[in-house]
């Protein structure tokens, strides 16, 4: 992302230009690697370009511990080195098994910030974030920020690699046609965490009781607001991922990642990786569950839009800039900023 700024300056031989870049209107995550440079016009139409500069916007209220990989960089202020361990070898382990499913890899660090509670978690995220926000992941700055007391490091661990997982595979996928189903980027990053957990078992044991199932084409697309809803969404997801794998294989789901890597709509990319649409997705996916067939209209074909890429937390924020700079009679003074890089995921 890149911003522009035009700060305004007296007219001399010589001159000074300030700029200061409002965070709480401009929201970037702590982490972020920022670069910025000068661009001075003189009244005769002359232009100087300063050397960039470069530097790393940090949270300075925390004295951070690190703990460090070439996949992982975590950092944490509250719990012992133990606590920040387990953190930092449960994310290397969910990155070596998403690299088996997916065939997807990490070329950059991912930065993970633990909060060492939710209340500094969503003091250090923007003002838009929900009361209820354990973590959030900002795929184009490859960082993850999470609150975790260290009384709660099992929940951490989860969460840690279900944040992970979105910033690597929306590196890899987010394309002009949108990226994942809803259903794949939950349903992965859930896959990732583990065993199902028992609360998500039973809400859809009792879908499948009851023939309540969410269409797969309901969670392609953003997920209900409602809270029981959604909950089932994810038990959804992470079912209908266990279940490509299980009866396709890896290979074919890294086919099918490797298709959304390219750009293509849900549709055409399930018909071209695994054979089927969305709708025959469903159906197979119901007979492996044991659940009843999926309910249809007569009548009516159904229909599927494309929405916008499911981001959950990913955002592309203008950054902080200050900076003083003396130059000659200068007509303009143009600040520009940028974020240094987009750390990466390759297909392997």
């Amino acid at each position: 992302a890149t911003s522009r700024a035009y700060p305004e300056f007296e007219p001399g031989q010589t001159v000074e230009a300030e700029h200061e870049w409002d965070l709480v209107l401009n929201y970037t995550p702590p982490g972020s690697e920022i670069e910025y440079w000068w661009k001075i016009e003189d009244a005769a139409g002359n232009e100087l370009e300063t050397e960039p500069v470069s530097f790393t916007y940090e949270d300075e209220r925390y004295d951070w511990q690190e703990l460090g990989s070439d996949r992982i960089i975590l950092y944490w202020y509250r719990g012992d080195d133990d606590f920040g361990q387990a953190l930092l070898d449960r994310g290397l382990e969910a990155l070596d098994q998403l690299s088996h499913d997916t065939g997807v890899t990490v070329e950059k660090a991912v930065k993970i910030f633990i909060y060492g509670s939710h209340s500094d978690l969503l003091g250090a995220l923007d003002q838009g974030a929900r009361e209820w926000t354990g973590g959030r992941a900002f795929a184009d700055q490859g960082i993850v920020v999470i609150g975790v007391s260290p009384s709660n490091l099992e929940w951490g661990k989860r969460a840690t690699v279900h944040e992970l997982t979105h910033v690597v595979m929306h590196q890899v996928t987010d394309t002009p046609l949108g990226g994942l189903p809803t259903w794949l980027d939950e349903g992965l990053a859930m896959y990732a965490e583990g065993d199902l957990e028992p609360v998500y078992v039973a809400e859809l044991n009792e879908a499948i009781e009851s023939n309540t199932l969410i269409s797969v084409r309901s969670i392609s697309s953003s997920f209900s607001a409602d809270s029981d809803l959604a909950s089932l969404s994810y038990a959804e997801s992470q079912s209908l991922v266990e279940f490509i794998l299980d009866q396709y294989g890896e290979e074919k789901m890294s086919q099918l990642i490797d298709i959304f890597t390219e750009g293509a709509y849900y549709d055409d990319a399930l018909q071209e990786a695994l054979g089927v649409d969305t709708d025959g997705l469903e159906d197979a996916w119901r007979a492996w569950l044991g659940a009843p067939p999926r309910p249809t209209a007569a009548g009516v074909t159904p229909q599927i839009s494309q929405p916008p890429a499911p981001t959950p937390g990913a955002q592309k924020s203008p950054v902080e800039g200050l900076c003083c700079l003396g130059g000659s009679v200068p007509g303009a003074i143009l600040l520009a900023l940028f974020y240094l890089f987009r750390p990466k995921a390759t297909r392997g």
